[in-house]
């Protein structure tokens, strides 16, 4: 499969609160699997102020073919039906395909989603979309088994070689900490708190061998749902980018969209926020962050 050009996102650098993490390495004690099936050695390992993920590649000593050559995570009954855009930070030396499969309970379905990713031994945002595909209807709101990730689609290509992930998160707006899409069309009325990330813009995705540029409008999406009477619209807690609140309001004309509250940022002025963490220019997350360029909830700050 033949990469048509790169993907590029600020979006999914954004942290909040509410979102929905499937793993982040936290917690966890340095040299566990972390909550991985045991595929390609998995282990925790310290990098700067984060503990993140290794797997190296190898061929199978027993089991199905090319087993250890992806990384499983057990989900459970995470609702992907809700939140169907899925965010990772990876890492590996080649350029390369990396597939991602929401397995269902016995096999009942296996919804596959590819990325590109750039090579050359950097971070970079992985961002797979399950709300578009011929098989988005298979995704269901319970019975998600487990989510495997092949570094190099699915062959056993690699052997030897190491990835690292971390930060798998589901991202999407929330209402009562659900996503978004389980709520009705015109459901919401009155005063209606959304967290989460907000955003809006393309970004690339396949599940059939080609390249298909996706556009994704939050704001869209959250009015959608509001009722025309819905009164007001907190945010303040949400990470966002490109705000665009003109659906929104040709919706509610009387609405009142609050954006900002004293602990949430709206504007960083050379004073560390409060509800925020910090990924520097690579998409690294920076525990303490001194002078310089980050991003932190979805924008570019600068620390003085």
């Amino acid at each position: 499969m033949k990469k048509i050009f790169l993907l590029g996102m600020l979006f999914a650098a954004t942290v909040c609160n509410a979102q929905v993490v499937l793993w982040d390495g936290e917690g966890k004690e340095t040299g566990s699997d972390g909550g991985f099936w045991g595929r390609a050695e998995p282990t925790v390992v310290e990098e700067g102020d984060n503990k993140v993920m290794k797997f190296t590649l190898k061929a199978n000593p027993g089991g199905w073919g090319d087993e250890h050559h992806n990384a499983a995570l057990p989900v459970g009954d995470v609702d992907f039906k809700a939140l169907r855009r899925l965010t990772m930070r990876l890492k590996m030396t080649d350029a390369h395909n990396v597939l991602v499969q929401l397995e269902g309970k016995n096999g009942a379905y296996n919804a596959e989603r590819l990325a590109w990713y750039d090579g050359g031994d950097g971070w970079k945002v992985m961002v797979y979309e399950f709300a578009a595909g011929p098989d988005f209807e298979k995704i269901t709101d319970t019975g998600n088994n487990v989510l495997a990730i092949w570094p190099y689609e699915k062959s056993a290509a690699g052997e030897g070689k190491t990835f690292y992930i971390d930060d798998i998160k589901l991202e999407e707006p929330m209402v009562n900490g659900k996503g978004i899409r389980a709520c009705a069309d015109n459901s919401l009325t009155g005063e209606v708190k959304i967290t989460g990330v907000i955003g809006k813009g393309t970004y690339q995705c396949t599940w059939d061998g080609d390249w298909h540029p996706e556009a994704y409008d939050d704001y869209a999406l959250i009015a959608q749902k509001l009722a025309s009477t819905a009164t007001k619209l907190d945010v303040s807690e949400a990470g966002r980018w490109d705000e665009d609140w003109t659906a929104i309001q040709a919706k509610c004309p009387s609405i009142e969209i609050v954006t900002s509250t004293s602990t949430a940022i709206s504007e960083v002025r050379g004073q560390k926020a409060v509800a925020a963490e910090y990924f520097n220019l690579a998409g690294q997350r920076v525990a303490q962050p001194q002078k310089g360029l980050y991003i932190a909830n979805g924008k570019k700050v600068m620390m003085k």
